[in-house]
């Protein structure tokens, strides 16, 4: 069965961060509006770093839970190797060891996880000196903090505090004010903050000027409604955070942009598509980005409910075994829709996910990296979507063991997944670069236009997965992949693909030593019912029957 019942529950409780990053800043002006018309040459920028060092720098990031395993470690999938991962409070000597491990990461983004007054929903304990030790932590190394505001929701437990970010915005329903709750917490970050300004990441907005970013989770709204084939409520949504960051700045003379966690199946939902051009014309927006954003697709499948106390005897749904393509496909297609807003996208990746204990009384469903095996496919497709238009990733989570996806090394993965973290981070973002997995070790990279083919083929997929790094041939450069088949570049001719007969029959030839020369296009239909590939100086076609290519040269070739 679809996995509607993990959908509903997740932003109920908000045990997991889902976070789709969208980075919303205000610029307050004299006349208190602002300026709709940004600079090309500013707009660059968007959603780029902006703190003094990191100019220009794009997010390389990773969500992190403050604090220490409390009662709640018999919940963990999974388990970090090392036990100085367990004792940021009791032992506060080991962060500064957490956060030099995040920077051989090639990390340069703490996002760091604020319940303010609701500690009751982190799933670590959190002391007096937990988030503050985020900031000494950091303080000297070449890392920026971007706070991460989360809310959390028990209708069965009003005595304990809570709030929800959707209960109140754009606007709180009893007085009309414009979210109070988000405004008081940010008030809160302003004094976490004070004296060390510096470590707060700031970030390009749409006009070009730098703002102080604040994340914030499980956005959508309950008090507005959506209209079809109308953009008001898109337009009253975006706005909204105009009015907080212009409410900020009134009261603590901070200039705040919002990164959201923008998910469905609310009242009203910020959609791409529908929400976009608002959000993109909003000075407010820095970036979108998503947190485990697959969760909200629609797509998972879950198990049945278990209420046996015993996690071991539920069935949570191995979404590995038929159903991981199909979540790859969805959140490709929403990372696209979300690039063709103009908003700029943080890429939100993650190991996977598995939350069968936590979430076993509703029903749940894992998927890549999980308590049981390691799985590489997860990892290798969220890398493949990387590329021109990303402007920054961020990883979901550094420590997150309760459901799953943490980069820490673990018992489970041993340092696959850190290693693969470095792999990933190491490019800049919008470089098409992947780094190969399999059986948990790296393979090969796939780089510049040889991957940008790839990828367009459909990458491990939809053409193969690599079996040599990328090599130089007698006339460009040349890259091996499984049964036979291989992508030639160079300069003149550009990337193109040879496979089945044809490639054989071109590397009994001799190549690109041959007198045809390097591919001059992928392989297409022929006039014959075939198949033919071009080249500098001839072709070779393939028809049903022929058990080797047929070889033609141009005239003089």
């Amino acid at each position: 069965m679809e996995s509607k019942g993990l959908a509903s529950v997740w932003p109920a409780l908000a045990h997991i961060p889902i976070l789709i990053l969208i980075g919303i800043g205000w610029v307050w002006t004299e006349g208190g509006s602002s300026d709709l018309q940004a600079s090309p040459i500013l707009s660059e920028r968007r959603g780029l770093l902006a703190s003094p060092g990191f100019e220009g720098q794009p997010i390389k990031g990773t969500y992190f839970f403050p604090g220490e395993p409390g009662g709640n470690v018999w919940m963990y999938t999974t388990h970090p190797l090392d036990p100085r991962n367990e004792h940021w409070n009791s032992d506060p000597s080991t962060r500064g060891w957490v956060m030099d491990r995040m920077v051989r990461a090639h990390i340069n983004t703490v996002v760091m996880s604020y319940w303010s007054n609701m500690p009751q929903w982190s799933p670590m304990d959190i002391g007096q000196t937990t988030l503050s030790g985020v900031l000494d932590a950091v303080q000297g190394r070449p890392l920026v903090v971007m706070p991460g505001i989360e809310g959390g929701n028990d209708p069965g437990h009003p005595e304990i505090a809570q709030w929800e970010f959707s209960k109140e915005f754009p606007y709180n329903p009893s007085d009309r004010r414009v979210a109070p709750g988000l405004v008081e917490r940010i008030g809160q970050l302003v004094e976490l903050f004070k004296g060390r300004m510096n470590l707060w990441a700031q970030v390009y907005d749409r006009d070009g000027k730098p703002r102080y970013a604040v994340h914030v989770l499980h956005v959508s709204s309950d008090v507005i409604s959506q209209e079809l084939n109308k953009d008001t409520d898109d337009k009253a949504f975006a706005q909204a955070f105009d009015d907080v960051a212009a409410q900020v700045y009134s009261r603590y003379k901070v200039l705040v942009g919002f990164t959201l966690d923008t998910i469905g199946g609310r009242r009203y939902s910020a959609y791409p598509r529908e929400a976009g051009k608002a959000l993109e014309q909003t000075p407010s927006v820095l970036a979108v980005q998503g947190f485990a954003s697959e969760v909200f697709s629609g797509l998972v499948m879950s198990g049945p409910p278990c209420s046996t106390e015993d996690w071991r005897l539920c069935q949570p749904y191995d979404n590995n075994a038929d159903n991981l393509g199909r979540l790859a496909d969805w959140k490709r297609t929403a990372v696209r829709d979300w690039m063709a807003t103009g908003v700029p996208v943080i890429l939100d990746v993650s190991n996977g996910f598995d939350g069968r204990i936590v979430w076993k009384k509703d029903g749940t469903g894992y998927w890549g990296d999980n308590l049981n095996y390691t799985d590489d496919r997860w990892r290798n497709w969220m890398s493949q979507l990387k590329g021109s238009g990303v402007r920054g990733i961020t990883f979901n989570t550094w420590n997150g063991y309760t459901e799953g996806y943490a980069a820490v090394p673990s018992f489970e993965h041993g340092f696959t997944v850190y290693e693969w973290l470095r792999d990933l981070l190491e490019p800049d973002p919008w470089d098409c670069s992947h780094m190969h997995y399999l059986n948990g070790a790296r393979t090969h990279r796939v780089y510049g236009a040889i991957c940008e083919k790839w990828v367009q083929l459909g990458a491990d997929r939809g053409f193969g997965a690599p079996v040599s790094e990328e090599l130089p041939s007698v006339h460009g450069r040349v890259q091996h992949f499984t049964d036979g088949k291989a992508i030639y570049w160079s300069g003149t001719t550009g990337a193109h693909e040879l496979h089945g007969l044809i490639a054989r029959t071109y590397r009994e030839e001799g190549g690109d030593a041959s007198s045809l020369g390097l591919p001059v296009s992928d392989e297409a239909p022929n006039d014959e019912g075939g198949r033919v590939s071009y080249f500098q100086h001839g072709r070779i076609d393939w028809n049903p029957g022929d058990t080797r290519g047929h070889v033609s040269y141009y005239s003089g070739g």
